[in-house]
């Protein structure tokens, strides 16, 4: 088992306790996010990009007790960002354990080693460390030299010191199976109580674009990884969950079962996707349109989602939801080798994909600037336009399409009708980067728009905004707007990891070591 009695059975009696009260949404694992900012620059991670003043914004530990409390889950991940960052993350951590949370703090582990003495030892506490595969894969992953040694440092550390230490894996497309098998067993080897592994999501504010994986190939994937299965292996996962990485399982997302609170709020409507932020956990359980969410719905930001965050509360509920799901689970737990002659082929013959993934195209609209407009409407007028697409069922793509983003730094869009404010303010909530706000009666204010809540009615409609170097968030009505203007540097721009590949080999050409991506520079 991968995971201890005491928890398995907390939270066995937790989910049978939201059955018996004929609860169909409820939270499973809380994501505490504390932070934003992290140590590392990694290809495929959209979490990150974010104003030097939002990723110097952290929650307090009295903030980060009362989500806990509203929430009620039994277990608490604490993502980030990095959160060894977060100079009050030991005191955060003994709170939740105080309580009697189960904690998974997620960690990239370079600064566990020399942090480990901030911690007691605890059947609730376990560190999360982020392992994406064997040396090179990780090291490329995380767009660090040297990074894989680190970590596994910080793991070796934290086993000899007695404390719980779980990894997560995140694959994309590229990832080589044979070589995920033989990381499982370095874990293993390492100690590790249990892995967690799962397809990356693909997030449009992600450096790499362009290693996305498809449905059908993320099946394709963990059916060669997970079939054929080691003794030795231990998973922190539900099996139902494993068995629908594999396509052995359909699962619908249960988008409310790790519901997630961060500097902005919670955040609407899971850990992945940023469609606005709730002020309370009630609120946000009662003002999402769940049914506008998952593979199912056709929203295509859920397209070819399978991670864990939307899927492992939906093993669950699978498992406690009737007798065939028990039944099921049970057998899978006792009986999970998963022979299976198709997937030992698939690992024999597996190849790596070329990459050439079509890209999302979004056409900059020209500038307000009247030196610049002309020559805005004429690179808008040519530029390419993506092709009508067929529909296509997600369970079919072997790829998932990337972003290409809107160039809208230093843009100042006309606002003389309500549609164009709208429009307006949904570019600015999708905008990295900061934006000054005039109001009609001549005041303004600089900062980040977090959240946009809008409405049939164009009176019910306003923005959120955190001001440059301040703590506090301020709403303007859009009515009250009389201009905007996209003045901060776009955190999400200008980063490929097709530049950073480039650099890379040369770099190394060059005999250097030690090779990274260095995370935004925050000043002093």
């Amino acid at each position: 088992m991968g995971v201890p009695i005491s928890q398995a059975w907390t939270v066995a009696t937790y989910v049978l306790k939201q059955k018996l009260m004929r609860r169909s949404r409820y939270p499973l694992v809380l994501m505490l996010e504390p932070l934003m900012r992290c140590n590392l620059a990694c290809a495929g991670c959209g979490k990150i990009q974010y104003p030097a003043h939002v990723l110097k914004s952290q929650l307090t530990p009295e903030q980060c007790f009362k989500a806990v409390e509203e929430c009620g889950t039994p277990m608490v991940a604490i993502p980030g960002g990095e959160p060894l960052l977060h100079p009050q993350m030991p005191e955060i951590v003994a709170g939740l354990v105080a309580r009697k949370k189960y904690v998974y703090m997620c960690t990239n582990a370079l600064l566990l080693a020399k942090n480990l003495h901030l911690f007691k030892p605890s059947k609730y506490l376990s560190f999360s460390v982020h392992v994406d595969g064997q040396r090179e894969h990780h090291d490329f992953a995380v767009c660090r030299e040297g990074g894989y040694d680190i970590a596994m440092e910080g793991v070796r550390a934290a086993v000899a010191a007695g404390f719980r230490v779980t990894t997560n894996t995140t694959l994309f497309d590229g990832a080589d199976p044979n070589s995920v098998r033989l990381h499982f067993d370095e874990m293993m080897e390492a100690g590790v109580e249990s892995m967690m592994v799962s397809p990356g999501y693909t997030y449009d504010k992600a450096p790499d674009q362009k290693h996305f994986l498809g449905r059908a190939r993320s099946k394709k994937l963990f059916r060669a990884i997970l079939s054929n299965r080691k003794k030795s292996w231990r998973f922190n996962a539900s099996p139902i969950f494993m068995e629908f990485l594999m396509g052995k399982k359909q699962l619908t997302c249960t988008p409310w079962g790790m519901p997630t609170y961060s500097i902005f709020g919670w955040q609407k409507p899971c850990y992945l996707l940023q469609d606005g932020y709730a002020d309370s956990f009630d609120e946000l359980m009662e003002s999402v349109k769940w049914s506008e969410y998952g593979t199912e719905s056709g929203n295509p930001k859920c397209a070819n989602c399978m991670v864990h965050s939307g899927y492992e509360a939906s093993g669950v509920n699978y498992t406690f939801g009737s007798f065939k799901g028990m039944f099921q689970t049970v057998k899978a737990m006792l009986f999970d080798s998963y022979k299976d002659q198709g997937a030992t082929d698939l690992l024999a013959g597996w190849k790596k994909t070329s990459h050439e993934v079509p890209m999302v195209f979004v056409p900059t609209p020209p500038r307000a600037d009247a030196a610049k407009g002309q020559q805005a409407a004429e690179a808008v007028a040519a530029a390419p336009v993506a092709p009508a697409a067929d529909v296509v069922n997600p369970d079919q793509m072997e790829t998932a399409a990337g972003t290409v983003h809107e160039q809208l730094e230093g843009w100042t869009p006309q606002l003389t009708t309500e549609a164009e404010v709208r429009e307006a303010m949904e570019k600015a909530f999708d905008y990295r980067g900061d934006v000054t706000i005039t109001r009609k009666d001549g005041s303004s204010v600089a900062g980040y728009l977090y959240d946009r809540q809008y409405g049939a009615a164009f009176k019910d409609c306003f923005v959120r905004i955190i001001p440059t170097g301040k703590q506090t968030k301020d709403v303007i009505p859009y009515a009250d707007i009389g201009a905007i203007a996209f003045t901060g540097k776009d955190t999400a721009a200008g980063k490929t990891f097709e530049n950073w590949v480039k650099r890379y080999w040369e770099k190394k050409a060059a005999g250097e070591q030690n090779i990274q991506i260095e995370p935004e520079y925050l000043g002093d």
